[in-house]
């Protein structure tokens, strides 16, 4: 927390107008530090390979900034927190900045401390050339001074005294034997002046050395981090692939090891007429199913087959055996070769990655190198600086006897040019010596002492310098071996990318050979499908007779009750009535004869059963005679009704003799108007708008009725099938009902028949009835034991029928799996007629049950987005209008 706030103090004023960003560059094979400045506008990676290039070409560069070690990017490196951390690096690797702090309190800021506390990053240049095989070694590393002694003055190099007086042209003894002492001193001092300025630079450039020998280090961190982490990658990509493989590997092994016995023939039939036999074979499981020739075709579906010149009798002779086989030899040599390659996969990666031993015995030896450095740097440090300071005090020393001499020196002399004072100047002369001797005498020892420490420092500065030789030397070693293991992960991850696209070619492939796998469930579904179809046609078309039946029922009726009137009550009217009033009065009620779709569909499907086992002959028979009844009766007038039946005469005179009475003009000549009302009539009928028993509109709707029971008893047996159910038993026999539709029986027999198996559909009706009351009860028992739902509704909207036409709040629906969608989660949608995409909530699934039956509580609408994306969780096609229904659930299965 603390860093990240020292690095938002730094952030401040960063890109100024006009400010220049100072970067430090580390170098990572020698340690050398390069520094680069910019203006804000100017920083870019490829300014900074531009300004390096005298260092480097720019071709061989290569940047790394961390951590986390990536190649920078513009948009990385123009951020107020990248070089704010980079300043803060800088402060963390000037150990020896603060010279006034004691040794004690640099050694507070450790060299080669942990980097990623702080937050603090540094950009190390790399040169691909050092990488190469055929790398050059590192030269050898040199320090200036040279190790070894400095050189020294001698005591001609001192210059001579200058003369007491300008007279005076020849030294006296005494000022002979002063000089000697003079020039003593002066040497010693320049001797001592030389080992201390030699231990200043000794230990400048043993500092410089071990601060670029901690680059080093640190460049190594980073590249083996960098490595580090394209292992990481490379490791997560393998096993996302090995686990897409094993997902599919043994599927696939045991469709291709067992699909040669699906082409062959083994035995005995199953008998596919029977509706559910093949689905009851494919619940139980038995070991047959495994051959697609013991699985027999439908007869119709023969008998279609031969009408086409083919000789196809069961589902194998469906299946091109050639091509399929030929398919399957190629899809087995794709499998082993894909097998294979993931195995040589597993060596590479083990080659690449390798051990866990191996990386820990490298990062080992990393560590104890930098701990190396580490002790190196508390050497140079606490000796060097040491023996400086003692360097320093000893010249102190020697500049001070050298200036005390000097004093000492011209006094004498100064006395010596006085004539007066000769004999006072031959005792100072004496005392003079004395003190110079003593001087001479105490200052003896520092000379060796300088000496011995500049031996001392020059052996730590040899020291120093073969470590920085040994850590680019090792360096280089390091590099080559990172840059093999990056190589090979490369390798690896590339093959890595071929095989997952085989694997995605190989599950491709491998539908094709699925097709053949699900043929037999795919037969049942077809069957099923068969039903349904025809099963709607016919109710489809029964229905609509049933309404023109209807319809023309009502019309007849009109046209006695206009008749009534017109007989009746109109023939008092006068002609004003008839022209001017009501034009339309005289005539018959307008024909209603839409055409009937084109149901041609229904004599291309073949019959396999379970369509007439309501009697459904009956009805596709009946519905001709409809159609010609409704024919005849559009062309009707309202004084043909052959089908009425009429009241007995009425005993009132008045009404019997109503056709004296009224004489309409004879200007009528409309051939749609009602002929004279003179015509005598002695019925006069009351009709009712009911069918009565018996008769074709009566029978019509009955027909309808139970074509529409059958179409949605065939459409719930397919979804039960579908959703893995038993199918419930038949009640019809098939052979019976393709008797009947073969023989063509009688119209009266028909309608026994149809009226029978009418029963045994109510008896269906009533087991379902039951199931649905028993359902019911349980689901108040559940209501009472749990808490009331959130929901709410009003009891009297709600109904306890299976809605399937529209769907509202307070319906119960009938959801059933279709598949999986996104995630692998169940798809579950509503049982429907004409209602599509209703899809029940994610939240009200629990498990995976075979239905659910539920009442509606919250229906949201949506428009299907792109395929793949969670906008579309069903696959439907973009733009089309889907439902989510939150549900109560009353039952599941």
């Amino acid at each position: 927390m603390a860093s990240n706030q020292s690095i938002r103090t730094v952030d401040t004023g960063l890109f100024d107008t006009g400010s220049v960003i100072k970067l430090r560059v580390l170098a990572a094979s020698t340690g050398v530090c390069h520094y680069v400045s910019l203006y804000p506008n100017e920083l870019s990676v490829s300014t900074i390979r531009s300004r390096l290039a005298a260092a480097l070409p720019v071709e061989d560069q290569i940047l790394l900034l961390g951590p986390p070690y990536k190649v920078p990017k513009d948009s990385l490196l123009r951020t107020n927190e990248t070089i704010a951390a980079l300043r803060l690096g800088d402060q963390e690797d000037d150990y020896f900045g603060n010279t006034h702090d004691s040794s004690e309190e640099r050694q507070k800021h450790d060299i080669l401390a942990p980097t990623e506390k702080t937050g603090s990053k540094r950009l190390f240049l790399f040169s691909k050339r050092a990488l190469s095989e055929g790398a050059p070694d590192p030269p050898a590393c040199l320090l200036e001074p040279s190790p070894g002694p400095l050189p020294m003055p001698t005591l001609s190099d001192m210059p001579p005294p200058p003369p007491a007086s300008p007279l005076q042209t020849k030294p006296t003894p005494l000022r002979m034997a002063l000089d000697v002492y003079e020039r003593q001193f002066m040497l010693d001092m320049a001797k001592g002046r030389a080992y201390a300025d030699g231990a200043d630079l000794r230990l400048a450039a043993c500092r410089k050395c071990v601060a670029e020998q901690a680059v080093i280090a640190q460049a190594l961190r980073a590249a083996v981090s960098n490595l580090a982490d394209h292992r990481s990658a490379a490791a997560r990509e393998r096993t996302h692939f090995i686990a897409q493989y094993t997902e599919v590997a043994t599927a696939h092994t045991t469709l291709l090891n067992k699909f040669d016995s699906r082409l062959s023939w083994k035995g005995g039939h199953i008998d596919a007429e029977g509706p559910g036999a093949i689905s009851s074979m494919i619940v139980s499981g038995t070991g047959s199913m495994e051959s697609l020739g013991n699985i027999a075709l439908h007869p119709s579906l023969v008998s279609a087959a031969r009408s086409a010149g083919r000789v196809m009798e069961s589902l194998l002779d469906a299946v091109p055996i050639d091509q399929e086989k030929a398919w399957a030899g190629k899809c087995r040599m794709a499998h082993e070769r894909l097998s294979t390659s993931v195995r040589e996969l597993d060596a590479a990666f083990i080659a690449a990655l390798g051990t866990s031993a191996s990386w820990n015995e490298s990062a080992q030896k990393d560590l104890t190198a930098e701990e190396e450095v580490k002790a190196l740097f508390h050497e140079v440090d606490s000796v060097g600086t040491r023996i400086r300071d003692a360097q320093s005090e000893r010249l102190a020393i020697l500049t001070s006897n050298h200036t005390e001499a000097v004093r000492i020196v011209s006094s004498v002399v100064k006395n010596e040019s006085n004539d007066a004072e000769k004999v006072t100047g031959l005792s100072g002369a004496n005392s003079a010596f004395s003190e110079l001797e003593a001087m001479s005498q105490s200052a003896s020892s520092i000379i060796p002492s300088m000496e011995s420490d500049d031996n001392i420092l020059s052996d730590l500065s040899k020291r120093v310098a073969d470590a920085k030789t040994d850590a680019m030397q090792r360096m280089k070693n390091r590099l080559r071996h990172i840059s093999i293991a990056q190589s090979a992960i490369a390798r690896a991850s590339s093959s890595v990318t071929v095989l997952r696209s085989a694997l995605c070619h190989q599950k491709v492939d491998i539908e094709h050979l699925e097709h053949v796998v699900e043929l037999p469930k795919a037969y049942n579904d077809f069957l099923g499908e068969i039903r349904r179809r025809r099963a709607y046609c016919i109710a489809f078309r029964s229905n609509a007779s049933a309404l023109l039946a209807r319809l023309d029922s009502m019309r007849s009726d009109e046209v006695k009750l206009r008749e009534r009137f017109l007989k009746g009550p109109g023939r008092h009217l006068m002609p004003a009535f008839y022209e001017i009033f009501a034009p339309t009065l005289a005539t018959s009620p307008p024909t209603f004869s839409p055409p009937l779709p084109d149901m041609a569909e229904l004599e291309t499907l073949p019959d396999v059963g379970d369509c007439s086992a309501l009697g459904m002959s009956s009805l596709d028979s009946g519905n001709s005679g409809v159609r010609d009844h409704e024919r005849a009766s559009s062309t009707s007038t309202i004084t043909e009704c052959p089908s009425i039946h009429p009241l007995p005469p009425s005993k009132d005179k008045s009404s019997m003799d109503f056709s004296k009475g009224l004489h309409v003009t004879s200007n009528i000549e409309n051939p749609s108007l009602i002929v004279s009302a003179v015509e005598n009539s002695s019925n006069d009928v009351i009709m009712h708008t009911v069918c009565q028993e018996g008769t074709v509109a009566h029978r019509d709707e009955d027909n309808a009725n139970c074509a529409t029971l059958m179409y949605e008893n065939t459409v719930l047996r397919q979804a039960l099938e579908n959703a893995g159910c038993k199918p419930p038993r038949s009640y019809i026999d098939n052979e019976t009902s393709t008797k009947i539709m073969g023989r063509g029986k009688l119209l009266e027999q028909q309608s026994k028949e149809s009226m029978s198996k009418l029963s045994s559909m109510e008896t269906e009706l009533a087991a379902l009835k039951l199931e649905l009351e028993n359902a019911r009860s349980e689901c108040d028992h559940l209501r009472k034991a749990q808490p009331k739902s959130s929901s709410n509704l009003p009891r009297q909207s709600q109904c306890d029928k299976i809605s399937h036409t529209t769907f509202q709040v307070g319906d119960v629906g009938l959801f059933m799996p279709t598949g999986r969608g996104r995630g692998g989660k169940r798809i579950y949608l509503a049982f429907h007629s004409g209602c599509p995409h209703r899809y029940l909530s994610p939240d009200c699934i629990d498990g995976t049950p075979d239905f659910v039956l539920g009442r509606i509580v919250l229906q949201e609408e949506f428009v299907a987005g792109a395929l793949d994306t969670d906008a579309n969780p069903f696959g439907l096609h973009q733009g089309t209008k889907y439902w989510v229904l939150t549900v109560e659930t009353l039952k599941r299965g």
